[in-house]
């Protein structure tokens, strides 16, 4: 009984995911439906398990903790903008689901900290964060290979937004930046006195803009020659579930990686 329901939160959390990832990729939206039904079918599972099985239920603290600090952290993630609504969403629904680690998981992994769902952030996060280098490969050969003027108009802005840039985005025609595409802008734009376009470079995007201003911007951008930076939208949640089964795995890479170098 107590393995069968604990086996049925772990498959419930990996269709979830695994399904909003498919619509996250295709469409990038996933609708509120979703996690109506995850976030209650995985608490049900959860409080079901919890009065059955005394293991589990001598854990209330940790439990209660562990739905509480990933609620704040996501919730923190989505009102700063690193996170669109459907991510925070997907952490605060796996924390109800599977606020520690599955049982079976400590047979083979040693556990550092025991909340599953940031062991699962961590994952994701560091996952998303190897395409990294390949973005910042791919703007060093269009400066050594092809001699791109990478920052041309906007050569007064700090080295560091322009370092961070370089590392997170890629310089496309406007066109493609426009409504609709999956590129969130690095750029923003301003009705300077003469009446040009001002830019500036804006290294920390909100996922989710005020449409109103979303629509300033658009209406600028028509009027801009050359190519203006931005960020591919990722498609987070497919890395989420990665990062899910990652931690079914291996745990959570960075107690991976501390666990490595004590042994060596």
């Amino acid at each position: 009984m107590i393995e069968w329901l604990e086996a049925s939160r772990v498959l419930l959390s990996l269709f979830f995911l695994a399904l909003c990832s498919w619509y996250d990729y295709k469409t990038r939206e996933v609708t509120n439906k979703m996690w109506l039904v995850y976030g209650p079918a995985g608490l049900a599972l959860l409080l079901l398990q919890y009065f059955t099985d005394r293991a589990l239920s001598e854990n209330s603290v940790l439990l209660l903790a562990s739905i509480g600090i990933t609620t704040v952290i996501a919730l923190t993630l989505f009102y700063t903008g690193f996170f669109g609504g459907a991510d925070s969403k997907a952490l605060i629904c796996l924390s109800l689901a599977l606020p520690v680690y599955p049982a079976f998981v400590h047979e083979y992994v040693t556990v550092l900290v025991p909340f599953f769902p940031l062991a699962v952030l961590v994952n994701s996060v560091l996952g998303s964060s190897l395409l990294v280098i390949a973005i910042a490969a791919y703007n060093l050969s269009r400066k050594l290979v092809k001699g791109e003027k990478l920052f041309e108009g906007l050569e007064k802005e700090p080295f560091w937004s322009k370092a961070v840039a370089f590392a997170t985005g890629f310089r496309v025609d406007p066109a493609k930046a426009k409504g609709g595409s999956h590129y969130m802008l690095l750029e923003q734009f301003s009705r300077a006195e003469d009446g040009s376009v001002a830019r500036h470079l804006k290294v920390t995007p909100r996922l989710e803009d005020d449409e109103q201003k979303a629509a300033q911007q658009e209406e600028l951008l028509t009027e801009l020659g050359g190519k203006i930076w931005v960020t591919p939208g990722l498609p987070f949640l497919v890395f989420v579930t990665v990062g899910f089964i990652a931690a079914l795995l291996v745990g959570d890479f960075t107690s991976w990686l501390i666990l490595r170098m004590v042994a060596v």
